[in-house]
């Protein structure tokens, strides 16, 4: 009796990456490593050797793509800062669909003021006050994303009719009282019993913001809340 051929199986073999795809993939785990790092230990208890070992790569390969300690942390700033305003240009399309686009822009402020990036980029800032070549890194990437990532928002709502003067103020409120929910958390401090700040911002945008030339937008009361929404896929 003749053995019957094998059957051949086709093959599943994922394609293989290219290098550039390597190189941007460890370099990309170097980054968050750096980042988780940051928020778990703090910058006192950061390190080179201490990243690409939780990255899983060699000392020689970190040091490839980033020579210096400060060479890592301005990468991994730069990327973080990158993460925001990619994530924010995504949201801020949604504006012109939005029947709330005041609460659009906080939830958007929230997830980046209140996320594990800017807990790190803290740690970073404020070891900044005591080490000149870090505040250079520090109010270099300030100065160039804090205002493109504004623009985003200030550019989205004056397309649906708000003033620019009026959304410049209400950005520059919440930014700075995002901040400061953010140390707060950070540092573990008492949070407001009865309310939360963010909300009562949205609440006061209608006197802060002259309403739109689409003022009739849908019904407010069959609104969802973008801010709650947002909280309730981060619980």
């Amino acid at each position: 009796m003749k053995d019957k051929p094998a059957k051949t199986k086709k093959s599943r073999e994922k394609p293989q990456r290219t290098q550039d795809q390597r190189r941007r993939e460890t370099q990309d785990k170097i980054l968050r490593a750096a980042i988780d790092l940051l928020v778990e230990k703090g910058y006192a208890g950061f390190s080179t050797i201490a990243v690409a070992a939780r990255a899983g790569v060699s000392r020689g390969a970190r040091e490839n793509y980033f020579r210096t300690k400060y060479d890592l942390i301005s990468a991994a700033w730069r990327a973080a800062l990158e993460r925001a305003r990619e994530k924010s240009r995504g949201m801020a399309r949604t504006v012109k669909s939005s029947s709330d686009p005041a609460g659009q822009f906080l939830a958007s402020a929230e997830s980046f003021f209140l996320s594990r990036d800017y807990v790190a980029m803290l740690e970073l800032s404020i070891a900044a006050r005591s080490d000149a070549r870090l505040a250079r890194i520090f109010h270099a990437l300030f100065k160039d994303y804090r205002k493109r990532h504004d623009d985003i928002w200030i550019q989205a709502l004056q397309e649906v009719g708000y003033k620019r003067r009026d959304i410049e103020k209400f950005v520059d409120i919440a930014n700075f009282l995002l901040r400061g929910m953010a140390l707060t958390g950070a540092w573990k401090l008492r949070q407001p019993r009865s309310h939360s700040p963010l909300a009562e911002l949205h609440r006061l945008a209608p006197l802060l913001l002259t309403a739109p030339r689409a003022a009739n937008r849908a019904n407010s009361k069959h609104v969802r809340n973008p801010i709650r929404q947002i909280r309730k896929r981060r619980a």
